[in-house]
């Protein structure tokens, strides 16, 4: 467990929690961040896999014992699962589903990206840590959106990827949470955060782009695109909507085609990606937003 210098009881629990279980370790370290934290706990683990859980979120009782013997046995890089959303106040969680899938699917990074619409963060499966060490991924420091890019390269470079539907996490959905921020200096700080997602992301695409076949580049290319829509939305709201597509063009991230319709289905991200490709037009939708809201 790794402490980023805690102001509240977390540390003394901590301390205590490892004195009764002796495979817990703590690790006090002043305020760097969640990447640093991460970063942290990557290089002290002792384990042959990882699974990274947040200070906020807990896991479902006995859920991860089946999911690591499944990981072993199949000798897999990265076993994705299944997580549940719950309210702030919500502690306990739902009884783990301990059957032995049927049928597993072992994929390479690129088909795994091409047939899942994996999430962003780095809580959803466990990893083979040799894997991370082998080839230098670490989360960067000093970001919030600091996962996209190490959940992609990770991918690309893994080469025995599972998904199983087993529930293991519960996500714990809070409304001072860093992604619900409302504060202007935060969010705007948050639209620099897209920028460097996206950038991050499109880094890899162009490392691997001889390798990627179609419908792996759509996917990855979507995904990098995504972070450029959402963080124009919120570019919309503050109104710094000229800034943020400057910047976006000027990191070669905009103008994008449309997301595909495999992950974003539907009209509204149509007309999201209609009103994003007229910079004029959201601009003034902005300004008019803003007044009015």
């Amino acid at each position: 467990m790794v402490d980023d210098g805690s102001t509240d009881d977390s540390a003394r629990i901590c301390d205590e929690f490892a004195e009764q279980h002796s495979q817990f370790r703590v690790i006090h370290e002043s305020n760097s961040g969640v990447a640093a934290a991460r970063n942290r706990g990557i290089e002290e683990a002792k384990g042959e896999y990882i699974l990274f859980l947040d200070s906020d979120d807990f896991l479902v009782p006995d859920a991860i014992k089946p999911l690591l013997e499944l990981a072993r046995g199949y000798d897999l890089d990265v076993l994705g699962f299944g997580y549940r959303v719950v309210p702030e106040n919500v502690a306990s969680a739902p009884l783990a589903g301990t059957e032995r899938p049927q049928h597993i699917q072992i994929l390479d990074g690129f088909e795994y990206i091409s047939h899942y619409n994996y999430t962003a963060q780095v809580w959803w499966y466990i990893v083979r840590r040799d894997v991370i060490i082998k080839n230098n991924l670490r989360l960067p420091v000093g970001h919030v959106l600091e996962e996209a890019a190490f959940n992609m390269r990770l991918f690309l470079k893994s080469k025995r990827l599972a998904q199983v539907p087993n529930v293991a996490y519960c996500y714990r959905n809070r409304a001072s949470s860093i992604m619900h921020n409302a504060d202007k200096e935060h969010v705007s700080m948050m639209l620099a955060d897209y920028i460097f997602a996206a950038s991050s992301m499109n880094e890899a695409i162009e490392e691997y782009r001889s390798k990627l076949h179609d419908e792996c580049y759509e996917r990855c290319r979507t995904r990098r695109d995504s972070y450029v829509l959402f963080g124009a939305v919120r570019a919309f709201k503050l109104g710094k909507v000229k800034e943020y597509l400057h910047e976006a063009k000027r990191n070669n991230l905009y103008p994008f085609k449309k997301l595909s319709e495999v992950d974003y289905p539907g009209l509204k991200f149509k007309l999201l990606h209609h009103i994003i490709s007229k910079p004029r037009l959201l601009i003034i939708l902005s300004t008019m937003y803003r007044l009015f809201k």
